[in-house]
């Protein structure tokens, strides 16, 4: 008897630019299986009749993405601690107890952010990080560095925003605003995340970086460019968040199937 097809996908609006579908294929390739892997771009109105009619049918896993994280979250029977600190569910996975929300776009950053240390000898010494933004993806990255270790100080356009963000993660360690009058030598920083799409580069001068610091962007490609190419000057290494989206990719895989493919190995 055939096994039945295995059917995932990725939700969200717009969707076309997805390179899930590329990703998720060669991870299934990678651990010999065969998937049918969809986009599927719903109005706000229709989230919940698309996710219904695919899960009924015997969809089996779900990739999400903006706008739709939200949505997600109410949408899912159970919820990990993990999706419930970052307010956030990008990954939704068929059980027999009911749909399963989780959120992997931390612990996808941090692996990308572990493999890049190790290959490039790359010690935060101080784990300090500053986060710029404090937004949906924000969170997920300030919770999985508070889980590290680090102390998280955030720079975001509406304080107030940020003002919540910390105060809903002060249970996880240090987490506050980044205060620009105390003495710049105080908080020596060895990591700046953006999370943000533009006009990041302008905080750079005025954060006092630790010898050998990382500039990391939560973007890739273009838009990544202009706060890479600022950071230059302040930080000994700059890095694009595509080994993020590789590794937020894998973690969705193996809560699927069980089976962690290997990533190193992925192109896109």
């Amino acid at each position: 008897m055939s096994n039945p097809l295995l059917r995932y996908g990725v939700v969200g609006n717009p969707i076309s630019h997805s390179m899930s579908p590329q990703l998720h294929q060669q991870f299934a390739q990678q651990i010999g299986i065969t998937i049918v892997y969809s986009k599927y771009c719903p109005s706000r109105l229709g989230f919940n009749r698309v996710l219904n009619d695919f899960f009924q049918t015997g969809g089996k896993g779900l990739n999400v993405t903006a706008p739709f994280k939200l949505d997600a979250l109410n949408y899912a029977d159970l919820i990990t601690d993990r999706a419930k600190d970052s307010n956030s569910v990008n990954t939704l996975v068929y059980t027999l107890e009911g749909i399963l929300g989780d959120s992997t776009d931390g612990i996808g950053f941090l692996r990308d952010l572990y493999a890049k240390q190790k290959q490039h000898s790359i010690d935060f010494q101080n784990k300090r990080a500053v986060l710029l933004g404090a937004g949906g993806v924000a969170r997920c990255i300030a919770q999985s560095l508070l889980l590290d270790g680090f102390e998280v100080y955030l720079i975001n356009r509406t304080q107030s925003k940020a003002e919540q963000l910390a105060k809903d993660l002060s249970h996880l360690g240090t987490i506050e605003l980044y205060e620009f009058s105390t003495p710049r030598e105080a908080i020596a920083v060895d990591l700046i995340v953006n999370s943000v799409s533009f006009n990041a580069d302008k905080f750079l001068t005025q954060i006092h970086f630790a010898e050998s610091a990382v500039a990391y962007d939560l973007n890739y490609g273009d838009k990544a460019g202009q706060f890479l190419e600022a950071a230059k000057p302040h930080t000994n290494h700059q890095f694009h968040g595509l080994g993020m989206l590789i590794e937020q990719g894998a973690e969705s895989f193996g809560l699927w199937t069980g089976k962690y493919p290997d990533t190193s190995t992925i192109k896109l």
